[in-house]
C-alpha cells in the first residue's frame, strides 16, 4: 500500500462521509421541524373549527333565548295566534337573516310539530321529531339543546329553547339555525385557510325537500357527499375527491395543486343526536413552507460541497505538499548517499514542518561524514 495515494484517499473518504452524514442528520432536522409546524397547523384547523361550532351553537342558543322570553312572543305562542307571533317576530327574522346569518327560526308545538316556519310561514303542521329527535328530546325534558342539524330548508347550526307558561307548563318551543356558510367564510378571513362543508346526499335528498336545486347536482357529488359550500369550490374540488371525504376521524394530508403544496384537514360533523352527517375540510397554504425547505436543502447541498472540496483540498496540501514532497525528496537525497553521492544538500531546513527537520538534520550529519 503507498501512503501517497492510500492516506489521503482514506482521509478524503473520511470527510466526505462525515459531511454528508451531517448534511443528511441536517436535513433530516429541517424536515422534523416541518412536519411539527405543520402539526401545530393541523392542531390549529381543528381548534379553530372546534371553536367556530361552539361559538355559533352558543349565538343560536343566546338569541332564540332572547326572542323566547319576550312577553309578546310568549302571549303569543301560547295563545297559538299564528298570525300575531308571525307579525312579532318577521321583521326580527330578516334583520338577524341580513346581519348575522340567520337561516331558519320556528317555533314548535310538543312533541315536535312546526307551527310557524319565519323562514316559510306558509309551511307548518309537520311533525318533524321522525328525522329531528333533538326536537322530541327538547319536549321531554325541558332542557335546550344545541348542535349542527338538517332540516326541510337544509342543514344549519341550532340552538332549541323550550317555552313554558305561567304555570311552568310546557307549551312548545323555539329554534334559531345560523347557516354555516358565513361562518367558514369568516375563517378564511380571519385565518386565511379555504374552508368546505359536505353533507351526506341521501340525507339531503330525503329531509332538506326545500334546499336549493343547484346545491344537489353532479358537479357538487363527491363520493357519498355533496359539497354545500366552499369557500373556493375549484381547489376544493382538487384537494378532496372522492376517495379522501369518506372519513369517519379526524384525517391529515398534503397534496399539491398547480405546483401549490396545500394541507388537508377533515374533520367528521356530527348532528345533535351524534350521527355523522357530513365531513369539514379545512385547508393551508403550505407552499411557503415547502419553499423554505427546498431553499434550505440546496443550501445545506452547497454547504456541503464547499465543506468538501475545501477539506479536500486541504488534505492534498498537508498530506502531498507539506508531508510527501518533502519526505520523497528527502528520501532521494538519502538514496544517492546510501549509492556514495553525498554531493546534494538537504533543502533549507524552514522548507520542512517540524517533524521533518530532524530527520533533514541526520541526513546532514550522515552525509558530512560521508564527505569526511
Amino acid at each position: 500500500m503507498r501512503f501517497r495515494r492510500s492516506g489521503p484517499a482514506l482521509l478524503i473518504a473520511a470527510t466526505v462521509s462525515v459531511v454528508v452524514t451531517i448534511t443528511l442528520v441536517a436535513q433530516l432536522l429541517t424536515s422534523r421541524l416541518l412536519e411539527s409546524a405543520h402539526d401545530g397547523d393541523y392542531q390549529l384547523m381543528r381548534q379553530v373549527l372546534a371553536d367556530l361550532l361552539h361559538d355559533t351553537e352558543d349565538k343560536a342558543l343566546s338569541r332564540a333565548e332572547i326572542v323566547a322570553a319576550m312577553p309578546s312572543v310568549r302571549t303569543a305562542f301560547i295563545n297559538r295566534d299564528r298570525a300575531k307571533l308571525l307579525a312579532e317576530c318577521q321583521k326580527m327574522f330578516e334583520l338577524q337573516g341580513q346581519k348575522y346569518g340567520l337561516d331558519q327560526a320556528q317555533f314548535h308545538v310538543p312533541p315536535g310539530v312546526s307551527f310557524l316556519r319565519l323562514d316559510r310561514p306558509e309551511k307548518f303542521g309537520e311533525d318533524e321529531t321522525g328525522f329531528r329527535p333533538i326536537l322530541a328530546e327538547v319536549h321531554q325534558t325541558k332542557v335546550v339543546r344545541k348542535g349542527t342539524g338538517i332540516t326541510r330548508v337544509g342543514p344549519a347550526v341550532f340552538g332549541i329553547v323550550p317555552i313554558q307558561d305561567d304555570a311552568g307548563k310546557l307549551v312548545g318551543s323555539f329554534e334559531m339555525g345560523l347557516e354555516l356558510a358565513p361562518e367558514l367564510d369568516t375563517i378564511k378571513e380571519s385565518f386565511g385557510l379555504e374552508a368546505t362543508v359536505f353533507f351526506e346526499e341521501r340525507l339531503l335528498r330525503e329531509i332538506a325537500t326545500d334546499v336549493s336545486p343547484e346545491v344537489l347536482t353532479p358537479k357538487n357529488r363527491v363520493g357519498k357527499y355533496t359539497r354545500f359550500h366552499s369557500t373556493h369550490p375549484e381547489l376544493a374540488a382538487a384537494l378532496v375527491t372522492d376517495k379522501d371525504v369518506d372519513v369517519n376521524e379526524p384525517r391529515t394530508y398534503e397534496r399539491t395543486v398547480a405546483g401549490t403544496s396545500w394541507g388537508v384537514q377533515l374533520v367528521p360533523l356530527y348532528s345533535e343526536g351524534n350521527k355523522q352527517i357530513g365531513v369539514v375540510a379545512l385547508s393551508s397554504n403550505f407552499g411557503e413552507d415547502t419553499s423554505l425547505a427546498h431553499r434550505a436543502l440546496v443550501w445545506q447541498l452547497l454547504a456541503a460541497l464547499f465543506g468538501i472540496v475545501m477539506m479536500v483540498g486541504a488534505i492534498l496540501v498537508v498530506v502531498r505538499g507539506v508531508l510527501l514532497a518533502p519526505l520523497a525528496a528527502l528520501n532521494e537525497r538519502m538514496s544517492a548517499l546510501a549509492s556514495g553521492d553525498a554531493s546534494k544538500e538537504a533543502d533549507p531546513a524552514d522548507s520542512y514542518c517540524a517533524e521533518l527537520r530532524e530527520l533533514a538534520a541526520n541526513y546532514e550529519k550522515l552525509r558530512s561524514e560521508k564527505q569526511r
